[in-house]
Formats: C-alpha cells, structure tokens, sequence
C-alpha cells in the first residue's frame, strides 16, 4: 500500500511484502501444484473406480505355401505336404473388431488408500506454500530494515552538514575580525567536503538497497522518496508450531505410503466383457459377431516377506522424524531465550547511550556558543561532533539490531 502526503511519498514494508506474496513465482507454482493435487483426486477415482472402455481390432493372416498345388493359400484345411505355421496354433488367420469393459469391484478401501496419500501430499504442499511465504517474508522485511538504516544515516549527514554549513558562515566572519585564523575555515570546509562524498555513497548505497527491495518483490522499479518506519510487532504464541505440523504430516506421509504399497496384498476382483467381431476364416464372417463376460479374482499369496520388510522401514522412518522433532523443539527454545536475552541486553545499551548522546548534544551546544565567540579552536569543535557522530551511529545501530532481532524471533517463533 503506498502512503502519500504532501511532503514526500513514504513506502511501507507491507506494501513491498504483499507485492511479493503475490508475485513470488515459487508460490504461484506451488499454488498450482496444490490444484494439480485436487484434480488428482478426480484421476484416481476415475482410474480405480470407473468403467474402462476401450476398442480393439486385429487382423492377422497365416498363409500356407504348396497347399494342394497352389502357390499360396489361406485355409484351416491344409494338406500333410503344405508349409506353415501349425493350423492348431494360427487356425489359419484372425480376424477381430471388439469392445471391451473393465470394472473394478469391491476395492473402495484401496481408492480410500490412494486419495489419503494424495491428501497428505497436498497438505505437505501446503506447508511448503507457508514456509516459503515465511522465508519470503523475512528477507524482504530484513532487507527493508537494512534500507531503513541508510536512511537514517543519510538523514543524519544532511543534519550534521547543515549544522557544518551554519557553522562555516559563522567561522567566515570571525576570519574577516581575525577572531580565528583562515586555515580553521578551510579545515572546517574540508570536513564538509569529506561529509558530502559521504553523503553521496550513503545515497547510492541507500538508492541500491531500495532497488533490491523492488527486485526481491517482483516490482518494476519506481521511485521512492522514503521509507516509513518499520513496524514490527513480536508474533503472538502459536498454537502449534510450524515443526510440529510438519511432523505431523511427514508421519502421515509415511503411514500413507505404507498404506498404498499394502493395496497389492488386497484380493482385487474386476469384472471385463466384450462385444464385436471374432473370427479365424473369412468364410460366414458375418455371423462370428457375439459378446462374452467374465470375472477376474487375483489373490496375493507370497512375495518373500516384503510386506514386512517394509513396515519395518516405516517404523524406521517414523522413528527418524520423532530425532527431528524432539531436536527442533531443543532448538527452538534455545533460539527464543538467546534473542530475548539479546533485546533485554541491547534495551539497556540503548538507555546508556541514549543518556550519553544527551549529555553530547549538551556539550556540542556549549561548543557552538564557544565557537561564535572564538573561544574553541575548530579541531576541538570538529573533535566533538565527530564523537557525537559516533555514538548517534551506534545509536542507529542498535536500533538496526533491535529490528532485525525482532524479526528473527518472528521468524522462529511459529
């Protein structure tokens, strides 16, 4: 969402992750990769369910040589001299146009089978949508809080240059009455120099950072005159955690995969017929039309125990997901205490030199009046700001840090 006012135009981090949320083409693939999984749904049902038609037709001739003084001949009489194939076998030719029906029967739990793996594996798609989305999230929202800090540097140097150029002013008439000498000018007016060439990388940099922000959102490039401060809120306590969901639906995966590889011990009883043409002479051919039915019952018997060999490796899998768990869960609580002692240490860092930059901008001001009245040479005064320009630097650091660390706990914490 973009923020206008009359000043300037400001750019919200919502803005550039809701931008990216729908123009990320992982998730869009993967989107479609979910719907690709419903409509397998449809496929199996149809494959294991329906009736399967098709058509069938074959021609096939069996010809005789020397049959009866004839060179060539098709006939299911041969003579003892003839040569060919076995009339037994061939009974001289074939000649077929049929359709067919097949029915599975009886075999719903098998389907049940095959749609609940298909189930699982779009849940595990799904949770690969949220993961991605999540990593997606957090890099946009870290790079947008290193983007934010050039900002406030830049803004920082334009201060410090104005107040330098206030100061140049005031420092060229006290030249003029010989207040102060004229290499405290041109050392002032170096030192704005180097702060300008400093300004200019800190815009570039700035100008890079936010260049990067539009890439990593799938935006064409515009231009933006600020950012907005970030706003990120701690995330509420998660019911359940991301590596728990995940561990349900890997253990479901496996006991999935177990169930469908078991379909093939099932007894599976189908139903088949035909209807058409079927004959093996051309001779009255029109009246070899007719139909036949049957039922088909395959029962598994013995496959050399890999029914049981693979159970075992289930239960292996099984017990590998539950390392995994057990270690996310250690991680995870470790992560939390270390960036919560992390911001309780930096919340204190940043009082102490919050007071400090106070006390600095109490002494810079001490300086100014100094200064106007000759009273401080420019290098005590330059030595000042540079410190205070320092620990302000630092400042903005700790702030940098205190974001991105809310955004880690963020990031883990789900």
């Amino acid at each position: 969402m973009m923020i206008f006012s009359s000043k300037a135009q400001e750019t919200k981090l919502e803005y550039f992750i809701s931008e990216a949320k729908m123009n990320f083409p992982v998730l869009k693939e993967n989107y479609n990769l979910q719907k690709i999984g419903e409509i397998q749904n449809n496929i199996i049902i149809a494959q294991n369910k329906a009736f399967q038609i098709n058509a069938t037709s074959e021609v096939q001739v069996a010809p005789y040589f020397n049959n009866n003084g004839r060179f060539i001949d098709v006939t299911t009489t041969p003579s003892p001299r003839a040569y060919g194939y076995d009339v037994g076998i061939t009974n001289g030719g074939l000649y077929f146009a049929q359709l067919n029906v097949n029915k599975n029967l009886f075999n719903q739990k098998m389907v049940d089978n095959l749609l609940f793996q298909n189930k699982v594996q779009n849940n595990t798609l799904s949770l690969s949508a949220e993961d991605i989305e999540h990593n997606l999230v957090k890099n946009i929202t870290d790079a947008y809080i290193m983007a934010y800090q050039l900002q406030l540097q830049k803004n920082f140097t334009i201060e410090i240059l104005t107040d330098l150029d206030n100061r140049l002013k005031v420092v060229e008439l006290l030249v003029k009455r010989a207040v102060l000498m004229e290499s405290d000018y041109l050392l002032l007016q170096l030192d704005i120099d180097s702060k300008k060439l400093e300004l200019q990388q800190i815009g570039t940099n700035l100008k890079t950072a936010i260049d990067q922000l539009y890439s990593l959102s799938g935006i064409p490039l515009a231009k933006t005159d600020s950012l907005s401060v970030p706003n990120i809120l701690t995330a509420a306590e998660p019911e359940t955690n991301f590596y728990q969901r995940k561990f349900q639906s890997d253990s479901l995966q496996v006991q999935a995969d177990r169930n469908v590889f078991e379909n093939q011990y099932k007894p599976q009883l189908s139903l088949y017929g035909n209807t058409g043409l079927n004959a093996v002479e051309l001779t009255n051919i029109d009246r070899r039309v007719g139909l036949s039915a049957g039922l088909r019952l395959i029962v598994p018997i013995y496959d050399g125990k890999q029914r049981k060999y693979n159970a075992q490796l289930s239960e292996l899998k099984k017990e590998n997901l539950e390392f995994y768990k057990e270690n996310a869960a250690i991680q995870l609580e470790n992560n939390l205490k270390s960036i919560e002692a992390q911001l309780s240490a930096l919340e204190e860092n940043m009082q102490a030199i919050e007071e400090q930059l106070q006390k600095q901008q109490n002494v810079l001001e001490i300086y100014k009046g100094k200064l106007v009245q000759g009273q401080v040479s420019i290098v005590d005064y330059l030595n000042v700001i540079q410190t205070y320009k320092l620990n302000v630097q630092t400042k903005l650091q700790m702030q940098t840090n205190r974001l991105l660390l809310q955004s880690q706990y963020n990031f883990i914490n789900w």
